[in-house]
Parts: C-alpha cells; structure tokens; sequence
C-alpha cells in the first residue's frame, strides 16, 4: 500500500505512528490495530515493524553483515538467535537483495542503490510483522529508482509481507502499489486501487495531484454542465440550477480536429506545439481566454499537421465534474 500526497501532507507522522516512533496527539481514544491486536501502548521495539528511511540510516562503522545484523543481535537474550543462525540469516537475506559476497565491505564502499537495499534487509533481518518505506528511493536518480521500483516489486512478491510506503511520486505509487492513499493536509482524500484513484478521482484534490489536467469553469443548466459550448451530464436530479461546476480534463484526453470536422467542439487557436518525447504537446487559447493543453500521439501531429496560430476545435473524453459537493 502508498501513502501519496505533497510534503506536509502527514504521510511520515502516519508511518512513524504505525511503527511506534510517535504518538497520535488529537485522538486519545486512536488505535493502531496489527493482525487483530490493539498496538497503541507496545513500544516501538516490540512492535516487530520494520523501517526503511530515505537515506538509508546505515552505520558507517560497520560492515554490510553487521549493519543487517544489528538488529538480531539487540533482541534480548532470551529471544536472541544464536551466532549461526544470525550468520544463515544475513547470508539468506544477502543473496534474496542479491548482494552475496559484499557483507565484508562498509556502506561508504556500496552505491546509493546497493545501500538502500541493505537498509531493506536489515528491516527485514527481524522478521517483521509490517515493513514500513518512507521514501526508500528519494534520495537516488532516476535511472536508479526506476530499476529499485522493479526489484522491489519482485521481492514483495517473494517475501508476502504487508508493506506501506511514503512517496509524494504518483508514477511510484501507481506502479508499486495494490492500493493507494491519497492524502492531503492530514487528512485521507481517497482510498482504492491504482486505477480507481486515477480513472475515478472522489475530489478535485486527487484529480490535480494525479497529474496534469485542464480545468474549466461553468455551471449547471437543465440537468447539464455546461462549460462554453461543452455540455456533460450533469449530476442528480435535484442540483440546483445555476449551481458553480469544474470540468477537470487530462491534456491526453482533449482531441484536436479541424474546424468543420463532424468531431467540432470547441474553438481554440494554438499558440505553441512542442515535442515532448513520446507524444507532442500543445498549448492553446481556448475562446473562453484560458489556456489549455493538449497531448498527440506523434503520429496524429504527422496526420493533422496543426499549425501555430490555426483556429481548431476541441473535443473532450473521459471528462470529470465536480461541484461544491457532489462528484460525476
């Protein structure tokens, strides 16, 4: 599961409550419930949570075998492994981070990546009954964390431990996660798999966060939204006419067509078109005096061979339109 939101949003706070670091100071009454068992006054090293911070949090002083072994070895006594199964775990646990042969070298002597993947086996060193990620690929590039991403997701499915982590990166959480939470200003936006929270937004809030989108102003006429010469369904029986809505569109979604075309929307002027990798960007000047994006695939751009400064029409698809208090 993803804790997505911006910074400030309370991601880190709901992590370090879940591990124990901190306590929940607006409810007294909070619980934080694992496998059916009330954990709100066990201490955070009886909690049996495994933690992984984004920059790594590694001894320097100590070797990979150490750093994984650290935390076997401050159980108390009763509960301490013996020296031989401490020794088969941390081999175990370097060759599922497919580091074997490295548990001699010190975290100076590895790459941001390799580190990050110790850090991750020694949570996992203690046989967690969770496994807590708070940023566990920020402090890397790109390149990195795109490789890590696809790593991490084989060895979820290797290991079957429940897993959260904090990202404010959607692509991460769209791509790593069963389940998303969307969070903003302390509070949960929405809840649900990686398709819903990005085909079926609950709040304007999540729609913007998840991505680039275009947003028009209109209200409700007879049932329907109505944005310039856009018209959508409108919602349910009852809104009162007049009531303030918000088309939200993503620039992919916009169709660009020549003036005429049986496709006619709504009129625009293109002002700029500009190469974006995979697909072409361009931005136009709506009738309305907004300024909008759209997205093409290249080929479209080769067909239509749009021109800066033409007068075109744009038509919508998969549109989303909210009101003060309701969701279509």
């Amino acid at each position: 599961m993803a804790l997505l939101g911006p910074s400030g949003s309370g991601k880190t706070s709901l992590l370090r409550i879940i591990s124990g670091l901190d306590r929940p100071d607006v409810n007294p009454l909070a619980k934080v419930i694992m496998n059916n068992e009330d954990m709100i006054s066990t201490s955070a090293g009886n909690r049996r949570v495994g933690f992984v911070f984004q920059h790594y949090a590694l001894f320097r002083h100590m070797t990979v075998f150490d750093n994984i072994a650290f935390g076997m070895r401050m159980r108390r006594k009763k509960e301490r492994p013996s020296k031989a199964e401490i020794k088969n775990k941390v081999e175990q646990l370097l060759h599922l981070i497919q580091l074997d042969n490295m548990g001699n070298r010190y975290p100076l002597q590895l790459s941001g990546g390799q580190r990050q993947r110790v850090a991750l086996a020694r949570a996992l060193a203690i046989e967690p009954k969770v496994l807590l990620l708070d940023e566990p690929f920020g402090a890397l590039d790109a390149r990195v964390r795109e490789d890590l991403r696809r790593w991490l997701r084989r060895l979820h499915k290797e290991i079957q431990i429940t897993t959260l982590f904090v990202t404010h990166d959607q692509e991460e959480a769209l791509e790593l996660a069963d389940r998303v939470v969307v969070m903003n200003e302390g509070r949960i936006e929405q809840i649900g798999t990686p398709e819903e929270v990005f085909h079926s937004p609950r709040t304007e809030f999540v729609m913007k966060f998840l991505g680039s989108v275009n947003l028009f102003h209109g209200r409700i006429e007879r049932g329907k939204a109505v944005f310039g010469s856009w018209k959508v369904s409108g919602p349910e029986a009852g809104k009162e006419e007049g009531t303030p809505a918000r088309l939200f569109v993503r620039p992919y979604d916009m169709t660009i067509v020549r003036e005429g075309d049986p496709a006619h929307g709504s009129n625009a002027v293109i002002r700029r078109i500009q190469s974006a990798g995979p697909y072409v960007k361009i931005e136009l000047e709506h009738e309305s005096g907004e300024n909008i994006i759209a997205e093409m695939s290249h080929e479209r751009h080769e067909s239509l061979k749009p021109l800066v400064g033409e007068k075109v029409a744009v038509s919508l698809k998969n549109v989303r339109v909210f009101t003060e208090d309701y969701t279509i």
